[in-house]
């Protein structure tokens, strides 16, 4: 039992050029490396990822600005 889905050529393409795509094959944003690092707390030793530059996990950064 096949079904055969009706797609829309034209449509498809438009979409996949606003989405920034070259081609249906092209997988641009799985290639894409992460912005994020792993730091591990200097504290706790717990390893986190972060954008940020801290030497801090969320947790013992609130209890070192007590």
């Amino acid at each position: 039992m096949s079904k055969e889905v009706n797609v829309d050529k034209a449509f498809e393409q438009e979409l996949k050029g606003k989405m920034g795509w070259k081609c249906s094959c092209s997988l641009d944003i799985v290639d894409k490396e992460c912005s994020l690092k792993k730091v591990t707390c200097k504290a706790c030793g717990k390893v986190f990822k972060t954008n940020r530059d801290v030497n801090y996990c969320f947790d013992c950064e609130k209890k070192t600005q007590r």
